[in-house]
Order: C-alpha cells, then structure tokens, then sequence
C-alpha cells in the first residue's frame, strides 16, 4: 500500500492511498489547481483517481471535493451528514456510508469510525488491502477507547498532532478559538495524540505521519518528541510530519509478517 500525503494542515488536507490498483483521496481540501498539481508532482494523472473519502465538511477538507470528483468523474464516500454539505451537482457521484459497516472501493476495503468534532459526523477511516491495515485519524478534541479499538493493528497511522498546549494558552490567538481548539470536540495536543499513540503502538507498526499541526501552536520538534516518547526509545517505527505546502515522498506500507491475506478492518 503506498501512502502519500499532499497537503496537512489548517489550510488544506488531502491524502493519497494507493493500492491493488485503487486509488484513493481522502479529504480534498486544496483548490482544484492547486490539487491536481500536487498529484502530478507525485507522478499521479487526476483522472486516476478513483474515488475520495471525506472526513468532514470543514472547509480545509472539502474546499476541492465537488470540482475534482465533477471534471474526473470520480466517485464520493461519506457519512450522512457531511454529505449534505457537498454540492448538490455530485450528489449523483455520492455514496453516503454509515460508522461501523465496511464498504468497498475498488481494490479497497474501508471503514469510518466515529471521531469527537464540532463537525457532525466527523469520521476517521481504515483502509485495508493484501494484509496492510492503514488508518487515519484527524480532527478530534479527544478519545476513548472505540477510536483505540479502532486503530488498533495498523501498519501504518495518520494522527493529528495539531498543537502544544502550552505554545496555544501562551499565543496571540483570541480566547474563544483557544477553547475550541483546545476542547473536547477541537483538536488532539501533542501529549493528548502521544497517549493515543501509545495506545495503539505495537511492534509491527511500521510508519507513522503527523498531521494538522499548527503553524502557530507548534513545532515539527515538538510533536516528534511527543510522537517518539510515546512510541519508546527501542521502537522501530518511522515518524514522518506531514507539512502544509508540498508532498511528502510516498511511502511503503508492506503486509505485517503472518498477516493473513484477505483480513478485514
């Protein structure tokens, strides 16, 4: 499976996952341009796209969604409510999914889980195909044990490591956007997303991304240290940080040794 994040961030956030000749968006929140170039600069044509999976309907995560699915007719996969806020003219192309139920895209097997956001319906997703689990957990003021039970077994994570605490309460950013940043349905602190790490670390898995952090609330360093703590000093896994204004080099996800073949999330 080969992962390639295009955009993390505050001002855009896309995903590509790729595998068993699928492929897959999942959040298109960069203007359509801007989108397409990202692909290509990953040596990937749009029109290869097969289908995109939105998380939510915040801007930054939808801002591409109706244009790109429209000019490349591929198709959209959603939770009910996030769907009412794309555009009516790719409706057609939409496919409303509920928490809990596998679906299938192409080569892909998916599942949405439900995350804590002041967005209704927001969904983290596993992507599973030939024995590689992979799952993506963004935007969420918090956890509990589903969303670990969730991610548990993965081979490779995205999870959001979106701001120090202390760079937040201490920064310029106006009382009220603190509190919802830093409550229950805003968004994961580098301590609050390394005990989710903790949670679901085990020894096979191989890569994880750090994504949405904030420009201003954050540091690359500091969620990395974060990230690393909770995974131990002996742990063999990558750390990758997802940025705001290119690509990351794509990376490999191969099956975890044993894994059987036709497992499921």
């Amino acid at each position: 499976m080969l992962i390639t994040p295009l955009a993390s961030g505050s001002a855009g956030n896309a995903l590509l996952v790729e595998a068993s000749g699928t492929r897959l968006l999942i959040d298109a929140g960069l203007p359509l341009d801007e989108l397409e170039r990202r692909l290509e600069a990953v040596d990937v044509r749009p029109g290869s796209v097969d289908a995109i999976f939105v998380t939510h309907r915040h801007a930054d995560h939808v801002r591409g969604v109706t244009r790109f699915a429209e000019r490349h007719r591929c198709k959209i996969r959603t939770t009910r409510r996030t769907a009412r806020s794309i555009g009516t003219e790719v409706h057609r192309r939409l496919v409303r999914v509920e928490f809990g139920q596998s679906f299938e895209v192409g080569g892909l097997r998916l599942r949405a889980f439900p995350l804590p956001h002041d967005a209704p319906d927001t969904a983290g997703v596993l992507v599973e195909s030939g024995g590689v689990r992979y799952g993506h957990a963004t935007d969420l003021g918090g956890f509990s044990q589903p969303v670990v039970d969730a991610l548990a077994g993965c081979r490779g994570l995205f999870l959001e490591f979106n701001h120090d605490i202390d760079m937040l309460l201490g920064g310029e950013d106006p009382p009220h956007l603190k509190r919802r940043i830093a409550g229950p349905h805003g968004h994961l602190s580098n301590a609050d997303a390394a005990r989710l790490l903790g949670s679901v670390a085990h020894p096979d898995l191989e890569l994880v991304w750090l994504g949405h952090l904030s420009r201003r609330n954050n540091r690359p360093e500091l969620a990395e240290e974060a990230a690393r703590g909770a995974l131990g000093a002996s742990a063999q896994t990558r750390i990758l940080t997802a940025i705001q204004d290119e690509p990351l080099s794509t990376a490999c996800l191969r099956p975890i040794p044993g894994a059987l073949e036709h497992s499921r999330p």
